[in-house]
């Protein structure tokens, strides 16, 4: 008998610029196996983070813009390498690294969209 789980969540998240967008996460962010339906929807993966784009300037910006941003959590393991490479590809960080009160170590940055994306792994208990 199969049991009902849930998998993951993939929001499909408006953006600027389609086309702009996957070459920023292909280019500055590392993703690859990126693909397209139209000129107005994609996306793209990196292991098993899979991210969908919808292109609709206006909705962009209702969601990100100086009043507020729309912040996205990304779970990896070893948070110290992907730091590191975030910034040999000149990421600028938001907020460094630190370890937060609720267990998680997370540094963070904003995307050419306007997302806010805390990158999170959880404390090691010694």
């Amino acid at each position: 008998m199969n049991t009902k789980k849930f998998i993951r969540n993939t929001p499909h998240l408006p953006v600027k610029n389609l086309r702009g967008t996957l070459d920023y996460y292909r280019d500055m962010l590392g993703f690859y196996d990126e693909w397209t339906f139209g000129e107005k929807d994609g996306g793209i993966r990196r292991d098993e983070l899979r991210l969908l784009f919808a292109e609709d300037n206006h909705f962009a910006a209702d969601v990100n813009n100086n009043e507020h941003r729309l912040p996205l959590m990304w779970f990896v393991d070893n948070i110290e390498q992907v730091l590191s490479e975030f910034k040999d590809r000149n990421v600028e960080l938001a907020d460094d690294l630190r370890v937060h009160a609720h267990g998680l170590k997370e540094f963070a940055f904003v995307d050419l969209n306007g997302y806010y994306i805390r990158v999170a792994e959880p404390v090691q208990k010694e």
